[in-house]
């Protein structure tokens, strides 16, 4: 099984680590060049864009700092659910937005 995860702050690079540890096949992005590094090089494969990890992984979890970014996120990945995809919404809720 393929997962996919976007959002490496700082919930989502631990939630990530620990499956990249026990050897999950896992796929990552976030905009932040450096962490999406990070994790390469520890054996994450890097992905383009959310559209792509939705396209290409059977599960995706998003951690995402509010839920604006979220919907951005949602926006881009809606046009490649499938049957038999799952997303994991682990984002951040605001009242406020």
């Amino acid at each position: 099984m393929k997962v996919g995860f976007i959002g490496l702050g700082n919930v989502g690079a631990k939630l990530s680590g620990s499956l990249l540890r026990n050897g999950v096949d896992l796929t990552i992005h976030d905009l932040d060049e450096a962490r999406v590094s990070d994790f390469v090089t520890r054996g994450a494969t890097r992905g383009n864009s959310p559209a792509d990890l939705m396209e290409n992984c059977d599960i995706v979890i998003t951690c995402l700092p509010s839920p604006m970014i979220s919907a951005a996120v949602v926006d881009q990945m809606l046009p490649h659910v499938r049957e038999g995809k799952i997303w994991l919404e682990m984002s951040t809720t605001d009242e406020a937005e």
